[in-house]
């Protein structure tokens, strides 16, 4: 916006320092965020005007953004955004506001607020204007490297510094080794009652910082001097430090790094031991989660050092310990009831779908067209909005099979729901939506079809050489998969059939000319998996995008049935055999055998109608 004459008037500092001030912001340096509130309640007073409410105007929206030091392209963000809005970032000002910023930054006292100033005046503003750069660097190294100042904006604000030394050029080369000699100071001289500083200090020296072999020498031997005396009383520094440690050991030196992994794993055996004996009942569900990241940590430890150190053994005593531990935290766990689901109309309705049909086909037609494959978008963007209203996303989560195996885990988020937030929330509805499909359409149904009407393997078998579906050859398994399923031997059904499953997928995308073969280095070509095909975009063109989703959500995705690979792998038990699972993806084969016969029937009786 244009500034006019005003622009041309004396600026005081006193017009923000008296804001701040006023505010109780004694501390020398704090987020620009906090400040930004303050500022802009005084410019909206109806008593400021002309060039004195510009100035607060610029800086509350200078201040407001969020500063992201390891992005050089956008290393302002918005401090809100929601439904597609956004606060205003620098990149909204225009050239007359960064012009009014340039002017302003050498007249600002407070560290915080010069840095943020001096960096985006200079950022959107004159590049070749040194003094500008080296006032923002310097301001932002004045974050003092205390603990109540690191942890909120210090390593963000030394990181920036950082990274505007680096282009400040050779002449810049004299302020990151003054920062790096600041950094490398704290560490060396570090204490345990420093806590996380110290790895903070270290992660940021080994990535922005200059260090020469000697001085990574010591720092390296800092750090694990400070993980040493952390054993015992802090596990979780202690590993914090040894992984610091590790990062600036880099490769040179196998066996400390052996020793550094080993130590590591040793914390996550203490701190399960802590747990337990802290309280034996509620430490038990943590104490899995120490076991599993021990074992993982040795495990990546080279076999001769573990041979030699008695390291297998150790971690075979840890398997038996979390095994057992999974197994006391699954009886504990609480089930969790909700109100029953009245399925009293579902049942009357899908019995009088299937009753009364003089002709077989009729009857199994109306019970394949119960109901249609779920739409992927609207089940996607309900997904999206049960996790708006709820906290769910922001826990991580785990998932147990029955012989007590972890086979799903998903971490938090601190953020938004992500897509793979989303994605387990589909999988949950695709999930409770086959439950309550086959208890409360699908099984009454089926009752009354094979009250009324019997079907032999000969006539399943018959139903599957009519339909384009089944591919050629194949129809006797489809037949006898069918037929199992209306007799209520689901557990041989869907052994059968998923299988085959897996086939007519891979034959219907040839047929549309889709490449369905992964071939290795060597040229050897082999069939993709059942995932692999589902996660190809030509599937939903064939399929659609519904179908396609059921078949992810209940064959293929650890946490939930996974019924694709319990059979292919043996681990189908009888509990999975007979459950609503089963018996869905058993009525969605025959739905997917039948439509197209549907259809063809359909046109038949069409076209017999016309003639006559």
């Amino acid at each position: 916006m244009s500034m006019g004459d005003p622009v041309s008037d004396a600026i005081d500092p006193r017009w923000w320092e008296d804001v701040l001030a006023a505010a109780s912001l004694d501390d020398r340096y704090e987020p620009p965020e906090l400040l930004s509130s303050h500022l802009e309640q005084a410019a909206a007073d109806p008593a400021v005007t002309g060039l004195h409410a510009l100035v607060l105007r610029v800086l509350a929206m200078v201040s407001s953004a969020m500063l992201n030091a390891e992005d050089w392209l956008e290393p302002f963000t918005p401090a809100m955004q929601i439904s597609g809005k956004r606060t205003v970032v620098p990149a909204d000002l225009d050239a007359d506001q960064v012009a009014l910023l340039a002017r302003i930054a050498p007249l600002v006292e407070r560290d915080d607020l010069r840095a943020r100033v001096a960096d985006v005046a200079w950022v959107y503003g004159e590049r070749s204007d040194v003094a500008m750069l080296d006032r923002a660097i310097d301001a932002y190294r004045a974050a003092p490297l205390t603990d109540d100042v690191w942890f909120s904006v210090g390593k963000e604000a030394w990181v920036r510094a950082f990274e505007l030394a680096a282009r400040r050029g050779p002449d810049g080369q004299a302020r990151i080794q003054d920062m790096s000699d600041a950094l490398k100071a704290q560490v060396v001289a570090g204490e345990v009652t420093d806590s996380f500083r110290a790895v903070g200090f270290a992660e940021t020296l080994r990535q922005h910082g200059r260090v020469d072999d000697a001085g990574r020498a010591e720092v390296r031997e800092a750090l694990f001097a400070l993980a040493a005396q952390a054993s015992s009383i802090a596990p979780r520094l202690s590993r914090h430090l040894e992984r610091e440690a590790l990062a600036w050991l880099g490769g040179s030196d196998a066996a400390a790094a052996n020793a550094a992994s080993e130590r590591i794993a040793r914390t996550y055996i203490a701190e399960a031991d802590a747990r337990v004996q802290d309280d034996p009942k509620a430490g038990v569900l943590a104490e899995g989660h120490f076991l599993e990241k021990a074992i993982a940590v040795l495990r990546t430890i080279s076999r001769s050092y573990r041979l030699e150190n008695g390291l297998d053994e150790l971690i075979d005593d840890l398997r038996i310990r979390l095994r057992e531990s999974r197994e006391s935290s699954m009886e504990q766990m609480m089930r969790i009831q909700s109100d029953p689901v009245d399925l009293t109309d579902a049942v009357s309705y899908a019995r009088s779908q299937v009753s009364g049909h003089a002709d077989k086909f009729d009857a199994l037609a109306a019970f394949a067209m119960l109901a249609p494959p779920l739409d992927e978008a609207s089940t996607r963007e309900n997904a999206a909005k049960m996790l708006e209203g709820s906290i769910r996303h922001l826990f991580g989560s785990s998932t147990f099979s029955s012989d007590f195996r972890k086979i799903a885990s998903r971490p938090g988020s601190s953020g938004q729901a992500d897509e793979d937030a989303v994605w387990a929330e589909m999988v949950r509805t695709v999930f409770f939506h086959s439950q309550l499909l086959g208890k409360g359409i699908i099984q009454p149904a089926q009752e009354v079809l094979t009250t009324e009407h019997r079907f032999s393997r000969q006539y399943m078998e018959s139903l599957c050489v009519e339909s384009p579906t089944v591919p050629e050859g194949h129809e006797t398994l489809w037949g006898d998969g069918l037929a199992l399923g209306l007799g209520g031997n689901f557990g041989a059904a869907v052994s059968v059939l998923v299988p085959q499953l897996e086939q007519v997928v891979r034959v219907m995308l040839r047929r549309h000319d889709v490449y369905t073969l992964f071939v290795d280095e060597q040229g050897v070509e082999s069939e993709k998996s059942l995932k692999a095909l589902l996660d190809m975009t030509e599937t939903e063109d064939v399929f659609g995008a519904g179908m396609v989703m059921e078949m992810k959500a209940m064959l293929v995705v650890q946490g939930g049935p996974n019924l694709r690979n319990d059979v292919a792998h043996g681990l189908l038990d009888d509990n999975s055999a007979w459950s609503y699972s089963a018996l869905y993806m058993w009525w969605f084969c025959l739905r997917l055998v039948t439509w197209p016969v549907i259809e063809m029937m359909d046109h038949a009786r069409t076209q017999s109608a016309e003639s006559r």
